[in-house]
């Protein structure tokens, strides 16, 4: 995923520092007053001269409270001649002023942010004044807008942005949400000890794209998708994950799909993968979701399905001979177990495991089901009679009391076959 020229210029352009209260306002003004201009100050740059503009309004105001008070205005009433809003300032800052301090008022007004980054997002004269039109007609402002008031701020802006310049407002209102997603990914890319010091930067911007480009589409705030588009959506976008995040993913016991190429990335220790190896994996990783996520879709237009390739024989070009005997060990090792104690519980139900070890029978047991699993596994990775030959030496090789149990199975099978039979 190629990180843009101006995408980088919105994520990676210096803080501006805010401007301080001046040595001569503090000297000018009382305490309190210093205390109210600190509020505009460390919202929006405000030069010396206005500072003290403000001060001024301040003090008037300040006179005005305390007249009110004694011709016994509530206290309640009194912090009205406090208040410092947009209406308050408009008179001593410019529009540009008054919509960054709108805007750190309130960062969920996308008009406001559409102005704030109008540098960024490289508007136009003609498209900023429609823009604050847009905002001075606003009624009310809440602080925290409802899903339907950020659609109707989508709409408005989607009529006067280019295509570009929406989707790079999108990014920086999503932007400290995804630095915060790809810092706790890399966070788990350096435990996993995956990565070289020397690429940090590098796959750092690729999970951060990644994200800004997945919460830009999505943009949960707005709820633009119902359940079922904004799942698609997300499996869609999940294509583009970068390959290390893929990696990191399932190594860590992350979001990420469960296929057969995932499993072998899993033991990628084990099996001593090589660089070449392990990428080649992550291609068909994505590769084989693409095709499932296209062919669902297509389910639903009726079109004809892509043929997915088998992952075994995929798997047995990329892995050599050594390596799948391993993988097809590590991955059945479980399933092999559990199969074992279930076989060790139908020969409870049957009362026949009267003077047997448990542990020992259950250690003959899962020794038996993975040898079974793991040659019945590899025929569909090497298609060779050897395998057929082998698979069938295995289940001569089963053991006694697994046979009685297929004895009692079939028998049963075949009396409830019977029964029915004779019921109907």
């Amino acid at each position: 995923m190629r990180i843009k020229k101006t995408l980088l210029t919105i994520l990676f352009c210096p803080v501006l520092i805010q401007a301080q209260i001046s040595s001569k306002v503090i000297k000018q003004f009382p305490a309190h007053i210093i205390y109210k201009i600190d509020e505009v100050v460390s919202k929006v740059n405000v030069a010396e001269d206005k500072q003290i503009k403000i001060g001024q309004k301040l003090i008037t105001a300040d006179s005005l409270a305390t007249m009110a008070l004694a011709n016994g205005e509530s206290v309640e009433k009194l912090k009205l001649y406090y208040t410092i809003n947009i209406p308050f300032l408009k008179s001593i800052l410019s529009e540009k002023e008054l919509d960054h301090y709108g805007y750190e008022l309130n960062k969920d007004n996308r008009f406001l942010t559409a102005l704030k980054f109008a540098t960024e997002l490289k508007l136009t004269s003609t498209q900023v004044s429609q823009i604050r039109e847009q905002n001075d007609s606003l009624v009310s402002v809440p602080t925290v807008p409802s899903k339907g008031t950020i659609q109707a701020y989508n709409i408005k802006l989607s009529k006067i942005l280019a295509k570009e310049q929406y989707i790079s407002l999108l990014n920086i209102i999503y932007k400290d949400q995804s630095i915060e997603e790809a810092k706790k990914e890399m966070v788990k890319i350096l435990r996993l000890k995956i990565l070289s010091e020397k690429d940090y930067k590098t796959e750092f911007l690729k999970i951060l794209n990644y994200y800004l480009a997945k919460n830009s589409l999505l943009d949960k705030k707005a709820d633009k998708y119902d359940k079922k588009k904004g799942d698609f959506l997300a499996k869609k976008i999940a294509l583009g994950e970068p390959p290390l995040l893929v990696r990191a993913n399932i190594l860590s016991n992350g979001s990420y799909k469960n296929n057969r190429y995932a499993s072998v990335i899993k033991y990628e220790k084990e099996l001593e993968l090589t660089k070449n190896q392990i990428d080649s994996l992550l291609s068909q990783y994505r590769q084989h979701e693409k095709i499932k996520l296209e062919n669902s879709e297509k389910e639903s237009n009726l079109s004809p399905s892509k043929i997915v390739p088998s992952e075994h024989e995929v798997i047995g070009r990329i892995l050599n001979p050594e390596q799948i005997n391993k993988w097809l060990v590590s991955k059945n090792k479980e399933d092999a177990r559990k199969e074992a104690l279930r076989n060790w519980l139908q020969l409870e139900a049957e009362g026949l495991t009267k003077d047997l070890d448990k542990n020992k029978t259950l250690t003959e047991f899962a020794n038996y089901q993975l040898k079974y699993l793991v040659i019945k596994e590899k025929a569909y990775v090497y298609h060779t009679p050897e395998n057929v030959f082998m698979r069938g030496d295995v289940e001569r090789k089963k053991p006694e009391l697994l046979k009685q149990l297929d004895v009692i199975t079939r028998t049963k099978a075949k009396n409830t076959t019977v029964k029915n039979a004779l019921t109907w």
